[in-house]
């Protein structure tokens, strides 16, 4: 599992509440970002979310059936969220077909689209590196996050159907084959884009380090109350490398929109 399904889901392992946790195992999660809040006393920002469990049909019409569980359900996403520095601000539960997994699937390339904005990146790196020191964790959650989801964005813009066991590090290898790494206005054209694309295959080695780090030492999993994350210097490198590499996306595709409108 991954990103808020796999955190709540460790998160209510940790706690040992396995019967929460094998119902979440049956859902799917969506987090929507609505606001950021702003301290006038401080630097200090709340980013407010709403978040969408979907249960499957048959399990949705006996949900009073699982009253304690999904009150641990919401307990376990607000606390989740509140660690990071977030405010969940409604969590509500609809039904949903298994039949309809595709579907939202295409729903949710459609938001990664809707993303993929300069506001967006700027959003996420602002995050990641306001918590390199208060919540290295949740820096490195979000470092993997932003990569996953600009690599997502330009496969669909590509017509690309994403296997659903790609890691990032693969996420990134097929989305280097396919960015069109035109124009370029220098001599030796050959050259610069052979050199350009030997720096991209690197970022696949450095993805997978930065999924890694995520795993052991991110949001990924539940930690023990005496777990030690990394130091700050070795988080930084991480949020410094995937700012680069979503920022590069980005600038790619803006630059490709002006050459072809122009």
């Amino acid at each position: 599992m991954e990103g808020l399904k796999g955190h709540i889901f460790d998160w209510l392992m940790e706690l040992e509440e396995e019967k929460a946790a094998n119902l979440l195992n049956d859902c799917e999660i969506d987090q929507t970002y609505i606001d950021t809040l702003f301290r006038m006393d401080s630097d200090i920002e709340t980013y407010i979310y709403e978040v969408t469990v979907s249960v499957p049909l048959k399990i949705h019409r006996e949900i009073h059936k699982y009253v304690k569980e999904t009150s641990t359900i919401e307990s376990a996403i607000t606390e989740a969220g509140e660690a990071d520095g977030i405010y969940v601000r409604d969590i509500s539960w609809r039904p949903y077909l298994k039949s309809e997994h595709k579907k939202q699937n295409d729903k949710k390339a459609e938001k990664i689209t809707e993303l993929l904005t300069q506001d967006y990146v700027n959003k996420q790196i602002r995050l990641m590196n306001k918590s390199i020191d208060s919540s290295p964790h949740l820096a490195l959650g979000i470092s993997k996050e932003l990569i996953e989801t600009c690599c997502k964005h330009i496969l669909k813009e590509a017509k690309i159907e994403i296997n659903k066991d790609w890691d990032v590090p693969k996420l990134v290898k097929e989305t280097n084959r396919q960015i069109d790494l035109m124009p370029f206005e220098v001599e030796n054209i050959e050259l610069a884009k052979s050199s350009i694309a030997k720096i991209l295959g690197g970022f696949s080695i450095i993805a997978h380090g930065i999924t890694e780090l995520r795993n052991s030492y991110g949001t990924g999993h539940g930690h023990s109350p005496e777990f030690k994350t990394l130091d700050g210097i070795y988080i930084k490198l991480a949020v410094s490398a995937s700012s680069e590499l979503a920022i590069f996306y980005l600038s790619l595709e803006q630059l490709k929109k002006e050459k072809s409108s122009s």
